[in-house]
């Protein structure tokens, strides 16, 4: 057991300068009232290091539109005017509603056709816009 102590003396610093006060009972101020457990953990918790950031971005968050998906015959009234279109041996002007996911609102953009990608499933446009199949509303020729 010395073996020990003498371990402990080695490694610690010498705490005989308060041997006074070391096994006294814990000070309780009669001026303040101790702090609620709630009070104590938000001392400990995280803080918003920018002010408004996250009311920022739910009020961004509102003015976005949510996509809304087509129906089974609106989808398919899409592929079989796509499907005429590819047809053709001179691309159409189009004007088509859809829907940004970049932004996250739905435009309209009217251009010149220049091929149906079936692979990467877009309409690319001579100047050089795609827009993905599956956002596309509404499409309608433009004279």
């Amino acid at each position: 057991m010395e073996d020990k102590e003498t371990i402990e003396k080695s490694l610690f610093s010498d705490t005989s300068a308060y041997l006074d006060i070391m096994n006294q009972p814990r000070h309780v101020s009669k001026a303040h009232t101790p702090m609620t457990q709630e009070d104590r953990a938000a001392q400990f918790s995280p803080f918003a290091a920018l002010t408004g950031y996250h009311r920022l971005l739910a009020e961004i968050g509102k003015r976005y539109q949510h996509k809304k998906y087509l129906t089974a015959d609106e989808l398919q009234q899409i592929k079989a005017e796509l499907t005429k279109i590819e047809n053709e041996k001179v691309m159409p002007r189009l004007r088509i509603e859809y829907f940004n996911a970049n932004n996250g609102f739905y435009e309209e953009y009217c251009g010149q056709l220049k091929r149906i990608n079936q692979q990467s499933h877009q309409l690319l446009f001579k100047d050089t816009t795609e827009i993905p199949i599956q956002n596309i509303r509404k499409i309608k020729r433009d004279q």
